[in-house]
């Protein structure tokens, strides 16, 4: 266990926990809704990173030993900076970022990539629940739960990544259906504005074309085996669909296009070119390529004269 001077306290996380006007209720059954900062702090549940940066990881534990799988040791995986667990034993975790990874249009896509490839490594350490939405975690300030205050240093991502090490995937699944977790934000977001780029020159109202992509990605998002909640979605959209319309207009596209095709016409492809050396070259010129080859391939290995003479001959 870390030393006291070490750990985090329920006045630090609240000094970390960024958003201004979270979701928050007391019974999820009801619902949840915009309130301010003070008021969100007396709900059970809040939301506990802003929309537009990702500012703590949250694992859903719903088994009765969190607190165990939290702090067991050896760990497999980075302390975290707290814990909220219930009567029942089950509980969420949290690490808190010191760098908040953006999730508008202008994010980067690798350091959302690499988030919900941490996210996905602390799950299977855990053995957190899959489909947990990421949302609302519990708030561990409120007395309806048994509060663990852990590390008081945050995280950098590269940091949880390497504590996590084989636990880390190497990659996220390609197919939607086998997203989870973070990552149905970051494949949401990519397939959405990857669509939306040579789609934008179709369009001339904007309304009409705010409509289209909320509805490209309500599709997207039902092929996740847990889809992300309606809100996520729609602000997704919202951010897509802007930031394309304001920087990507149809005279842009066009003329882009048009110096690709120029560039792409006045390069020849190197497959082209190599194809072309090849019709090109006499039986006596490929073969002296391949001794030639062979050689070099050999004199990096160091090999011995008598093995030179071999190829050679």
């Amino acid at each position: 266990m870390p030393g006291k001077a070490a750990q985090l306290d329920a006045q630090s996380w609240t000094d970390a926990w960024s958003p201004r006007r979270p979701l928050a209720t007391d019974d999820l059954l009801r619902g949840c809704w915009r309130q301010s900062r003070t008021d969100a702090l007396t709900r059970r549940y809040l939301e506990h990173s802003p929309k537009a940066l990702l500012s703590m990881l949250v694992i859903d534990v719903d088994h009765p030993d969190t607190l165990l799988r939290a702090i067991s040791r050896p760990l497999e995986h980075p302390e975290p900076s707290w814990v909220a667990e219930g009567v029942s034993g089950r509980g969420h975790v949290g690490w808190v970022l010191s760098s908040p990874v953006c999730r508008t249009d202008a994010a980067r896509q690798a350091p959302l990539v690499l988030a919900a490839r941490v996210q996905e490594g602390l799950r299977r350490a855990l053995d957190g629940d899959p489909g947990y939405a990421g949302l609302l975690t519990k708030n561990p300030t409120h007395g309806s739960w048994h509060p663990f205050w852990g590390r008081a240093q945050p995280y950098e991502l590269g940091e949880l990544a390497a504590g996590l090490g084989r636990l880390l995937p190497r990659s996220l699944p390609k197919r939607a259906g086998e997203v989870r977790g973070l990552g149905r934000n970051s494949h949401l977001f990519e397939a959405l504005r990857t669509w939306a780029y040579p789609a934008r020159y179709r369009y001339e109202d904007r309304i009409e074309w705010e409509q289209t992509v909320a509805a490209v990605a309500v599709n997207i998002n039902t092929e996740f085996a847990v889809p992300l909640p309606a809100g996520e979605v729609g602000h997704t959209a919202q951010s897509v669909a802007r930031w394309v319309w304001r920087n990507l207009s149809r005279e842009g596209l066009v003329r882009v296009q048009t110096v690709r095709g120029q560039r792409r016409a006045a390069q020849p492809s190197a497959t082209a070119a190599r194809s072309k050396a090849g019709r090109s070259s006499t039986p006596a010129q490929t073969e002296a390529r391949r001794r030639n080859a062979a050689k070099a391939s050999l004199a990096r290995r160091k090999v011995t004269a008598e093995q030179m003479a071999e190829v050679v001959l």
